[in-house]
């Protein structure tokens, strides 16, 4: 008896694969809209800062008389001066928060308090979305904060203007929401990199920003050229070189140095909580006070009032201590040198981070246009200085303050916005000091041992992206598909129980694998998940 024809199968539809063509394309369409990006944010962070030193001139030293300490690519190198008018100083950083704050509640509201917290939750919740009025905003209202005096940092205006730039730039060339939020963080990195000097920190910090635990691998390719095109058209109009000068020569230290740097590391660690503590805490307050009152239209307290205030408390301080006014990347340059660091007061060096703090949260924290980035660098450079304050006078170190301020700078900053490779190489670059990775390396890991979860940016995931596992996970299917890896297989010893095979038989397929050649899943980063993600309170 001759067994029946067993019907043939269907034929299998090939795969089809990605041509080097297509692949071509898509790099070479990446890598203009990433030079693109960066041209812009280069030039955007070139006026920006000709903008705050063209204003800090002119309100401090025209109304005040006052000159904050300059850095090294300021050209003239020097301290801060008394006032010539001091009665004129809280009228001034009062008057330059108001008046920022007012253009601000009645432009753009979403450009208030610091920006790079900012660029970070439009880049995760809607990366297509930013206004175009954003930049030109966040330009004007953090120029005016920064150069009547406000204490906050630069960074953080030209993370949100480089971030804006690449939101618009992606909703112009029709980019998916992912694409999108790969070219504003590329924006973002472009910025702070230019503005730093420091182009290859500026690529790190768009990978590392974005998440609490993790690295948002995808940023990184278009970040590079990016943050390198914005360095060097920053460069054209005002300079190159590090921001800090080239401190290798001073940066040498000892073997005995290593119990001071494992303190540092646990003080950078505690003053990188008190400051996301400070600053969390007074800018809860502040929207306590301007939410609308129950049955009322008005607020209780209009938005523009409390940056003013915080602007006179500055003010007044400042009159006491010069150091905490503006940015204060200047005074890091003093404390860089020995004979500068000696010359002041001990008090005063022991004291500045903490009054660092105060005068932040006063000026960032009430709602007035800056970053807080760069006080991170101020304090944790202060936080060096005054450790090898106390070591000088004990006679524990022979050498120079200038590997406590660096290490100081990096460990604060990376341990409290969770991005240590960024933070670690932005000092490095910026003081030319690749010598004390090491140092950086331990006292980090204090640093991170005392933040825990704290974070300076509550914009921040609260887990590790998922992408980079994904894309490992499909490529090794396709390997073992191909015969390049094994099979694993595990045979089981027995019989599996009736529960455990009706378990087996209900749980879903597995995903196919997705066509390389089709759209980009939403998910492709692993950022845009269909549960949201929840944010850091």
């Amino acid at each position: 008896m001759t067994e029946p024809a067993k019907p043939e199968a269907a034929p299998r539809t090939p795969r089809r694969r990605a041509r080097p063509a297509r692949l071509a394309r898509a790099g070479a369409r990446w890598l203009l809209l990433a030079v693109v990006t960066g041209f812009a944010a280069g030039l955007a962070a070139a006026i920006f800062v000709a903008l705050l030193r063209l204003l800090t001139h002119g309100l401090l030293g025209g109304l005040a008389g006052f000159e904050p300490a300059t850095t090294v690519t300021e050209g003239d190198v020097h301290g801060w001066t008394g006032f010539d008018r001091p009665w004129a100083l809280p009228l001034i950083t009062c008057g330059g928060a108001l008046l920022a704050s007012i253009i601000v509640d009645r432009t753009a509201p979403e450009t208030a308090g610091h920006g790079t917290d900012a660029a970070i939750d439009a880049a995760h919740a809607d990366p297509n979305g930013t206004r175009g009025r954003v930049p030109a905003i966040k330009t004007i209202t953090a120029g005016l904060t920064l150069g009547s005096g406000g204490s906050g940092g630069t960074e953080g205006p030209i993370a949100q203007i480089g971030g804006a730039l690449g939101s618009i730039l992606s909703r112009r060339a029709g980019l998916t929401g992912a694409q999108a939020r790969t070219l504003v963080m590329t924006g973002l990195g472009a910025g702070v990199g230019a503005i730093f000097q420091a182009p290859l920190s500026g690529a790190l910090l768009a990978a590392e920003l974005m998440f609490l635990r993790g690295f948002g691998w995808r940023a990184m390719p278009p970040a590079l050229p990016a943050s390198f095109v914005a360095f060097g058209v920053f460069g054209v109009f005002l300079g190159y070189g590090p921001m800090f000068g080239d401190v290798s020569p001073a940066a040498g230290f000892a073997g005995r140095d290593v119990a001071a740097f494992a303190v540092l590391g646990v003080l950078c660690g505690v003053l990188g909580r008190c400051y996301a503590f400070s600053l969390h805490g007074v800018g809860a307050l502040t929207g306590r006070l301007t939410r609308p009152a129950a049955g009322a239209r008005r607020r209780a307290v209009p938005r523009w009032l409390p940056p003013a205030l915080g602007g006179l408390a500055v003010g007044l301080l400042g009159l006491a201590v010069p150091a905490v006014l503006g940015p204060g990347y200047g005074v890091v340059q003093r404390e860089l040198d020995t004979t500068a660091l000696l010359g002041m007061s001990f008090w005063l060096v022991l004291l500045l981070p903490l009054l660092k703090i105060a005068a932040t949260s006063l000026s960032i924290g009430t709602g007035g246009s800056g970053g807080i980035f760069g006080p991170g660098l101020v304090i944790g450079g202060a936080t060096g200085a005054a450790v090898w304050r106390v070591a000088e006078s004990l006679g524990v170190s022979t050498g120079g303050p200038a590997p406590f301020v660096i290490v100081g700078m990096a460990v604060c900053l990376g341990a409290i916005v969770h991005a240590p490779f960024g933070c670690a190489v932005l000092v490095l670059e910026s003081t030319r000091t690749p010598e004390l990775v090491l140092p950086i390396a331990l006292a980090m890991t204090l640093a991170y041992l005392v933040v825990g979860d704290r974070t300076l940016y509550r914009s921040q995931r609260e887990r590790d992206e998922p992408g980079l596992r994904d894309v490992l996970s499909a490529m090794a299917g396709r390997l073992r598909r191909r015969g390049a890896l094994p099979e694993i297989t595990v045979e089981p010893t027995a019989a599996p129980a009736p529960m455990a095979s009706a378990a087996v038989a209900a749980s879903p397929p597995e995903p196919a694998e997705p066509d390389p050649n089709g759209p980009a899943p939403p998910d492709d980063d692993g950022t845009c998940r269909t549960t949201p993600e929840p944010t850091r309170k």
